[in-house]
């Protein structure tokens, strides 16, 4: 089942019935709304837990409900549709819907009836609110009289209280019409208030939702718009509801347009928002804005490579979705819409470390975000954001990744004083990030169990014992922090962490390699093992990855460990993230035992852990497999079995059933992953191999034998590099010659800001 194709940065769905919805975000600042291609969805104001603007009823039927809907009724007929196919649905064949999602934009088209509609949806740099520019043509050769209805449904601003105790929330709550502006108000905060208003004198409102909806009905149907009259209904308690109408007559061939205009604040607010916005051109100047952001943002690397599908995401929905996980938490979604927390210390942390290239900014503020949130024990606290810090400690590599998001940073930005800035611990007292980064690596060293590799803390998954994962993340992060140390000038530190590493490096060889791969870990001392009989059996991904990112596998080991991931978790989808499942919660299953087999932790293909397999088959020089996983979990890949993968095309979800269910193949939780922060990772910097260092720009590509060369044009630190690589003799990996403005060079050296440097390499 097809659902709809790729144009140029938008993603058309030209089959609205498609068995999921596919999401988008708006928004780049304190406004973001999460909206799917049928115009459901929500809207918050910082926190989506603690500030929603929109009511969102999630896992309901029908799906997507409420949403930012657009109505138009034809008061000749008084029939009546939405410009999105649903709420109000509509044949499919008779008329024709189209939803584009594009980058913090999304567009909902429709023409019935005679009549071309268009609504789109996209947020104001600097503003807090959204914008609906809706334009409509009259195409049916006569004259039309119609009603055009702009409706939300307000939230009680609180997840909990949205969904929980409404003996409270529905009678804190009130709204009014005045000046054009419908305003909802929650009682009990100062604060709480949001807006709907629009740039024409509307010919009706509604602010109470059963109002304007009726009894008995739904968004399909409303009373409001069947009758294609408003009451006028406000007032206090209740459930409320934005809802404007606007009648206009349209000659044959005649256009009108109109803004809705949804927000945070009072009536004040919102009607300076509606001066500002009363020229169109002031509308599209803000739509326009957001188009040159994303230029800016994408430009630091832009790709043409043999593989269509690869440039397709690497280029622009990669990154748009890492930008989005650096800007936002992961539970800001359809998955997980009650605003949770946010994705943990340790995924915080991956978010910044991948993408500091396109969001150098971002990526800095959400570095020192996760700095605050380390306590002077080197523990990173749970869960992040930082406003939700709480009691709970993290695992002892949590704050790993935080030490190699730090030197990737400095090796992006050369921002040598980075390292010497103050940043205070979230249990008092302050020290330098540079020092910061130290306890880190010392904490987990001086953490280890009876066999000599790290202890499994809170966060970790399997749960007590002592973990490989950990452990390979140990042996990295002292490698990074030895060459920091050695950049910096700092040759005792070098030494001291280089000896770590090459000691830990040692004790993982000695201890998790089993013959055949590398073990997950060890369980809990007091644990007694022999309830799983297929634990000999097991093979896990995360830790043959990282036994070869890491550099602690001997050559042979490292060989061996990834050819037992490809025989062991190979599947067309991806690689699953260990095999057998797990049959029950026992023995060393930890997190995997609370899931069925084949899913999520047990056994399913957890797309956040494969762009690490990419990544070490380059490390291994092995590009054509490194190819093949690529293509299993790329998401576009997909775009023709939308009824099997039941999920975007192009973003990167969660995770994806495994072999040991009966819905293999099915993707679950799009958006929410750190997944597409590491796939743009280890595209750039291992299969495309152009990897930022300290004082050089590093081009080492492993690429499919077949591939006759790529090009690149990569921006760093203020420069722009063109580098075209050759590859003539069919290897996989191996750089014969580099060519720096026609000198030649190991490694590219940085040129002036605002320069452009041209790049030759030949590989062979």
């Amino acid at each position: 089942m097809r659902c709809g194709h790729f144009y140029g940065r938008e993603y058309v769905v030209t089959r609205p019935d498609v068995p999921v919805s596919f999401t988008n975000y708006l928004g780049l600042e304190d406004f973001v709304t999460v909206i799917s291609h049928n115009a459901g969805g929500y809207s918050f104001y910082q926190s989506p837990r603690h500030h929603r603007i929109t009511r969102f009823r999630p896992n309901g039927v029908p799906k997507d409900r409420p949403g930012h809907y657009v109505y138009v009724r034809d008061d000749d007929t008084g029939e009546y549709w939405s410009l999105s196919w649903q709420p109000v649905g509509g044949s499919l064949t008779e008329n024709r819907y189209e939803a584009r999602h594009g980058l913090s934009y999304s567009r909902f088209l429709c023409e019935r009836g005679g009549i071309l509609g268009g609504q789109t949806l996209f947020v104001p740099q600097g503003d807090a609110a959204e914008l609906w520019d809706v334009k409509l043509e009259n195409r049916s050769g006569r004259a039309r009289s119609l009603s055009v209805f702009g409706y939300c449904e307000f939230s009680f601003r609180h997840a909990g209280m949205d969904n929980q105790n409404f003996q409270e929330s529905l009678c804190a709550a009130g709204s009014r019409f005045i000046d054009g502006v419908i305003e909802c108000r929650l009682r009990r905060e100062e604060n709480g208030r949001q807006f709907f208003t629009a740039d024409f004198e509307p010919d009706g409102f509604d602010t109470l939702r059963d109002s304007f909806i009726g009894d008995w009905r739904t968004e399909t149907n409303p009373a409001a718009v069947e009758a294609g009259a408003c009451s006028g209904s406000q007032g206090t308690t209740g459930n409320h509801c934005g809802a404007l109408m606007k009648r206009v007559r349209l000659e044959a061939g005649e256009g009108t347009r109109l803004l809705f205009i949804l927000g945070e604040g009072g009536g004040e607010t919102a009607r300076a928002l509606r001066e500002k916005y009363s020229d169109a051109d002031a509308v599209d100047h803000a739509f326009n804005a957001l188009g040159r952001y994303w230029d800016n943002k994408l430009s630091v690397m832009q790709i043409d490579t043999p593989h269509s599908d690869m440039n397709l995401m690497t280029n622009t929905w990669t990154l748009y979705q890492a930008g989005l996980n650096v800007l936002f938490p992961h539970s800001v979604s359809f998955a997980e819409p009650d605003g949770d927390a946010g994705p943990g210390f340790h995924d915080a942390a991956q978010d910044a470390l991948c993408i500091p290239s396109a969001e150098p900014e971002g990526c800095r503020r959400r570095l020192l975000q996760l700095l605050e949130g380390q306590s002077s024990e080197v523990y990173g606290l749970r869960p992040f954001p930082p406003e939700c810090f709480g009691d709970e400690r993290s695992a002892p590599g949590d704050a790993l990744w935080l030490a190699a998001a730090v030197c990737e940073y400095i090796r992006e930005t050369g921002e040598r004083d980075f390292c010497g800035l103050s940043v205070p611990f979230a249990d008092g007292g302050e020290t330098s990030v540079y020092e910061h980064l130290k306890r880190a690596v010392d904490f987990a060293s001086a953490h280890t169990g009876v066999h000599g590799i790290a202890r499994r803390l809170c966060g970790d998954r399997g749960g007590g014992g002592e973990s490989a994962l950990s452990s390979f993340l140990y042996v990295w992060a002292a490698g990074q922090l030895a060459e920091l140390a050695k950049w910096l000038g700092r040759k005792g530190d070098a030494g001291k962490y280089r000896a770590l590493r090459e000691k830990a490096a040692q004790t993982c060889e000695a201890v998790l390699w089993d013959g055949r791969s590398y073990r997950q870990g060890f369980p809990a001392e007091d644990r007694e093992e022999g309830a799983d009989p297929k634990a000999a059996e097991r093979i896990f991904l995360e830790s043959n990855v990282w036994a070869v990112l890491s550099g602690a596998a001997a050559p042979e080991r490292a060989r061996g460990a990834m050819d037992a991931v490809e025989r062991f978790l190979y599947t067309d989808y991806g690689l699953l993230l260990n095999a057998p499942g797990f049959p029950a919660a026992e023995g060393e299953s930890g997190l995997a035992g609370r899931d069925y087999p084949g899913v999520r932790e047990n056994g399913a293909i957890l797309s956040h852990s494969n762009p690490w397999a990419w990544a070490a088959e380059c490390v291994l020089g092995r590009g054509d497999r490194a190819m093949k996983y690529y293509d299993a979990l790329c998401p576009a890949r997909y775009n023709y079995i939308a009824d099997l993968r039941r999920a975007e095309p192009y973003s990167y979800c969660q995770f994806i059933m495994g072999r040991d269910h009966p819905l293999h193949g099915r993707a679950n939780n799009p958006w929410l992953t750190g997944a597409a922060g590491w796939a743009y990772y280890a595209v750039t910097q291992y299969i495309l191999g152009i990897r930022p260092g300290y004082d050089c720009l590093r081009i080492d590509p492993c690429i499919p034998r077949d591939w006759k060369g790529f090009s690149a044009t990569r921006r760093w630190r203020g420069a722009e590099y063109r580098i075209t690589v050759k590859n003539l003799s069919g290897v996989e990996k191996g750089a014969i010659l580099i060519l720096q403005d026609g000198c030649s060079v190991e490694a590219v050296k940085p040129v002036s800001a605002g320069s452009v440097s041209l790049v030759d390499v030949v590989m062979g």
